[in-house]
């Protein structure tokens, strides 16, 4: 493929909370989890925030990483479970803040977590195929806020946006190779009318993540087959981190190797940011990538299957690569808040929409 990467842009709220924070109020599990599990803070979004003002601050970031002019961009797709709206594009909000033209192709994907992944290579496709130029892809999720308290789930559930700037002149990283697998399976899922996510098969161990290597295994294996390559012949992996022992046993079935991933799960940071978690994982090796690399990404969404895909950085990366705002960066940028504030900013309780303002 000559599609590839030309620049990305990373938003992560800066409010946090503190798994023993949670605990504090709860009490529903026990501690020595948070070390097996590599659970540790979480993001908590701000009041004004969603999945459309993160995807927008991506978005913007990587368009002025990519010296693009908006006009170029011919197709915008957001990848995302938790769209603020049932119907509506959310995308369509972005063409109008971004300043972007309204004749590009404009659409919403929902494939849980792998939302952003389907995304991508949609839009690749359309520029491979000639139909478009440049395109924009954001995957954003605000789990947090789909999230039930007293859920076990809470303790992790977080919110980030990942965009990319697809095009063919002088991309950063070139896509290189694409494999899916997928078969209907209920991991977590949200039916019509539902705010809340609901667990489909527990959480822990083997029970928990049964969805997780039927998809993750076979999509991988695919890649593999696909390509003749061997994961020896990949410096690097964006895996699936709701947890930190997702990673474990994806790297374990695949034959990976500890520093080809463990390096690059963020879990114990940020927690589990849905569509946007495998991308900004892929984000944090791009800003230290070497040209040259090949990366491999494995991005399952719960029980809707699993994209396998590869990607080799060009010379491109040392020029290009960010100087500021890297994922590292915006990880350290945070203010803790307790539980009480998380609950108020995430609009956790339930209030009358007939009152008249807020000392009622």
């Amino acid at each position: 493929m000559n599609t590839g990467i030309l620049a990305y842009g990373v938003a992560l709220p800066k409010y946090r909370i503190e798994a023993q924070e949670i605990w504090r109020v709860w009490k529903n599990i026990s501690p020595h989890f948070f070390d097996m599990l590599s659970i540790g803070e979480r993001g908590v979004l701000g009041p004004e925030e969603d999945t459309l003002t993160l995807a927008n601050e991506a978005a913007r970031q990587a368009l002025g990483r990519s010296g693009l002019e908006p006009q170029k961009i011919g197709a915008v797709v957001l990848g995302s479970g938790t769209s603020p709206y049932a119907t509506k594009a959310a995308a369509t909000v972005l063409i109008d803040t971004l300043g972007l033209p309204a004749s590009a192709l404009t659409a919403d994907v929902q494939c849980a977590d792998k939302s952003g992944s389907t995304a991508l290579w949609m839009v690749a496709a359309m520029i491979e195929a000639g139909l478009i130029e440049y395109g924009l892809v954001v995957a954003a999720d605000t789990i947090n806020r789909h999230t039930a308290p007293g859920m076990i789930v809470e303790y992790v559930a977080s919110a980030a946006a990942v965009a990319f700037i697809l095009g063919k002149e002088q991309p950063i990283a070139r896509l290189e190779a694409y494999a899916t697998h997928n078969h209907d399976q209920n991991d977590y899922f949200r039916t019509e009318g539902e705010r809340y996510i609901q667990a489909g098969a527990g959480f822990y161990g083997w029970v928990a993540n049964w969805g997780l290597l039927d998809h993750v295994v076979p999509a991988g294996q695919a890649l593999f087959a696909q390509t003749g390559l061997t994961p020896a012949d990949f410096a690097k992996f964006a895996v699936p981190q709701k947890t930190g022992v997702r990673p474990l046993m994806t790297m374990g079935k695949l034959g990976l190797d500890v520093m080809q991933v463990l390096p690059y799960v963020l879990t114990h940071q940020i927690g589990d940011c849905g569509a946007a978690g495998v991308p900004l994982s892929l984000a944090h090796i791009l800003d230290f990538a070497e040209p040259g690399e090949r990366i491999g990404v494995l991005d399952y969404g719960a029980g809707a299957g699993c994209d396998a895909w590869s990607l080799v950085c060009t010379e491109a990366i040392s020029e290009r690569r960010p100087q500021s705002g890297l994922v590292i960066e915006q990880l350290e940028d945070k203010i803790m808040v307790d539980y009480a504030t998380m609950l108020k900013f995430e609009q956790k309780m339930i209030q009358s929409p007939h009152r008249l303002s807020n000392f009622y």
